[in-house]
């Protein structure tokens, strides 16, 4: 019976017998022959000694009770008292015994051996990536088999499987190898011919065979090469990634570092979805304390995968001795080389810089409930608005601008005050009053934390109505790398202040009596409002004969305007103008006029442009009109009514906190 595919074969049988010796409760392979050349009676017989020659025998089927169950078949001894049995039919327990008295001979079973064979690789070249496995899958160890390869001579197949301490013995078609006991061949098709190789393995004593096919391709066209033309550049304790591009190849290995810097690591990468690219991802604060496997601090995107071969691993020490270090990785310029195989094919630099902490600002965020909250960073700055004023029930961002933290700080549960963390994120009251209790919390407590180390940044927002928060406080949000973590020599620290404010709301162009005054025409009813921009809410309006609502939204500046269209409203009706904004509510007497409204006052408009070059620059311009003259007088610092905070490093940081988030949200 013969069973196969074109790349793997499962079980046949047939071919030249190999003799086993036939011995009480062995265990022998569908087609073994069993031979001994004096059949003798078991121990356990009522006769002893030899059964004597051409006498007729019974294999006997056993069942798992080990009572015989039905004749499988009769054989007889020879001339001298010998026996040669086949097994290629037999499968399961036996006993052999004597026909004519049923004296037990010896019990036995016959088991089918399985083999499988697949490549571990299916497709190599003849050039760098030369090397891959025969994989052998059997029931059965210790067997000797013969392997055959259409297209390769004896001495080219000897070649290709000479590889460590196998030793196989060429043969008239092929190579025969004794004693397998593992699972995998090594195979190196250095040097053959690019094309398709059909191997077939036989074992030699049961005629088990399967078969496999490895693909070799011209070696001469196979590259890797970095994706990237320059250097790749990082702070050190975060992630850096790079692109590996593949040709005619589906590995690479992948070198970082060397003698210069007293550290190096090298592995395979492979192409398992076979896109030709490889994405990877350096966390350079994880070197520290890797040992000496960069999987612990290389990873591939995807299904690509990172692989440690032999000779491969991390080294360090001024001879590169293997073993990794105890702290992250240094400052400094890192060679990083790429080739299939062994070949260097490709050269870049990865460049580690020391992280910092920049500063930080404050921004505010309309209500969401802890459920809504968005889901990433891009969401977020969907609508927030730089203010160091939040109204309660909003939410306030606080938004830290540091680098070199993205390779450990992963998560928030870390920014407590726990003496042990390298990092704290604190909020503390700072307008409590004499023997008053200071309000207290830390970033562990904050409803989320949305890390963006691709921009250096990250925000953590926080629920003004948690954690003890009431209208009128003041607080400093501090951020704080400590001097014992193994990225910085000395404290580092990020200073920003906001205050909790009521939620107000309020209609503008009102006249002196109170009375909005509406034209009856299309128009907008405008109003201000201590809640953050992008919050929505609806604007009515009510007579004795009508119900109209308008949709507003609260703009950068705190004002809003509901559009309305009272032309068809006859001049001299009443009304009332309402609104209610998740708390913060308005209401005033209103009066529909002829022509336009009186006293109206045109709310401030910031408009902020951006111009995107090789370099980001951001221009912002802010004009103010009003219907009296007002001299307006602006002071930055550490917090304020409505202002950008500083931190200790001026105005021109917090334009650009402000204008980077811009630019942020125009790139996403």
């Amino acid at each position: 019976m013969l069973v196969g595919s074109a790349l793997t074969g499962t079980v046949a049988f047939g071919g030249t017998a190999v003799a086993a010796d036939l011995t009480d409760g062995e265990r022998y392979w569908q087609g073994q022959t069993i031979r001994t050349e004096n059949v003798q009676y078991d121990e356990s017989a009522s006769q002893s000694g030899a059964v004597g020659s051409n006498v007729k025998l019974e294999v006997m089927q056993v069942d798992s009770d080990g009572d015989t169950t039905e004749l499988a078949k009769e054989v007889f001894t020879n001339a001298t008292g010998g026996l040669t049995l086949e097994t290629t039919d037999l499968s399961g327990d036996y006993r052999l015994q004597t026909a004519q008295n049923d004296s037990l001979i010896a019990n036995f079973s016959v088991a089918s051996q399985d083999l499988n064979a697949s490549f571990q690789e299916s497709t190599v070249d003849n050039q760098f990536d030369t090397s891959t496995s025969l994989v052998l899958e059997s029931r059965r160890a210790g067997y000797n088999a013969t392997i055959t390869a259409d297209g390769l001579t004896p001495s080219e197949l000897q070649n290709v499987l000479n590889e460590g301490d196998q030793s196989p013995v060429r043969t008239d078609d092929g190579v025969a190898i004794t004693n397998i006991q593992t699972d995998t061949l090594r195979a190196n098709f250095s040097g053959i011919d690019a094309g398709s190789y059909p191997f077939t393995v036989e074992v030699n004593d049961t005629g088990a065979t399967a078969t496999a096919t490895i693909d070799v391709r011209q070696g001469g066209n196979a590259a890797a090469t970095f994706a990237a033309d320059g250097v790749v550049s990082e702070q050190r304790g975060d992630n850096a990634t790079f692109t590996v591009n593949f040709s005619n190849a589906d590995s690479a290995t992948v070198s970082i570092g060397g003698d210069p810097v007293n550290w190096k690591t090298n592995f395979t990468v492979y192409d398992n979805n076979t896109d030709g690219r490889a994405t990877l991802r350096f966390n350079t604060y994880a070197t520290g304390g890797s040992g000496d496997d960069p999987r612990a601090f290389i990873t591939a995107a995807g299904e690509d995968e990172i692989a440690v071969r032999s000779g491969q691993g991390v080294f360090s020490g001024t001879n590169l001795s293997p073993g990794g270090i105890d702290d992250p990785i240094g400052t400094g310029t890192y060679e990083m080389t790429v080739g299939v195989g062994n070949s260097t094919q490709d050269v870049t630099q990865l460049v580690l810089q020391n992280g910092s902490v920049a500063g930080a600002q404050v921004w505010t965020h309309p209500i969401t409930e802890t459920e809504n909250l968005p889901e990433d960073v891009t969401g977020l700055l969907e609508n927030v608005a730089a203010s160091d004023t939040v109204a309660m029930r909003d939410l306030a961002v606080l938004q830290v601008q540091a680098s070199g933290l993205y390779g450990n700080l992963t998560n928030q549960t870390v920014l407590d005050s726990d003496l042990s963390d390298y990092y704290a994120l604190n909020f503390t009251q700072t307008n409590a009053g004499a023997n008053a209790e200071v309000n207290r919390f830390n970033g562990s407590a904050v409803e989320e934390v949305y890390f963006d180390e691709v921009n250096n940044t990250f925000f953590a927002v926080v629920d003004t109505q948690t954690n003890g928060i009431e209208v009128g406080d003041e607080y400093q949000a501090s951020f704080k790398i400590a001097q014992r973590s193994p990225l910085v020599t000395q404290t580092r620290t990020a200073n920003a202040t906001f205050s909790v404010v009521e939620r107000t709301l309020d209609f503008t162009g009102l006249n002196e009596n109170g009375t909005l005054t509406i034209p009856s025409a299309e128009t907008n009813i405008t109003g201000e409002t201590s809640i953050a921009p992008g919050t929505t809410f609806n604007v009515q309006v009510q007579s004795d004969q009508f119900v109209r609502t308008a949709r507003a939204t609260v703009g950068p500046n705190g004002t809003f305007s509901a559009p309305f269209d009272f032309s068809s409203v006859e001049p001299g009706t009443e009304v009332t103008v309402s609104a209610t904004a998740n708390g913060a509510n308005a209401e005033v007497d209103g009066l529909i006029a002829e022509g336009g409204a009186v006293g109206t006052t045109t709310p401030a408009t910031t408009t902020a442009t951006t111009t995107t070059t090789t370099t980001t620059t951001i221009e912002t311009t802010t004009t103010t009109t009003t219907t009296t003259e007002t001299t307006t007088e602006t002071t930055t610092e550490g917090g304020g009514d409505g202002g950008i905070p500083g931190f200790g490093v001026g105005v021109a940081f917090v334009a650009l906190l402000t204008a980077a988030l811009l630019a942020l949200r125009r790139s996403r």
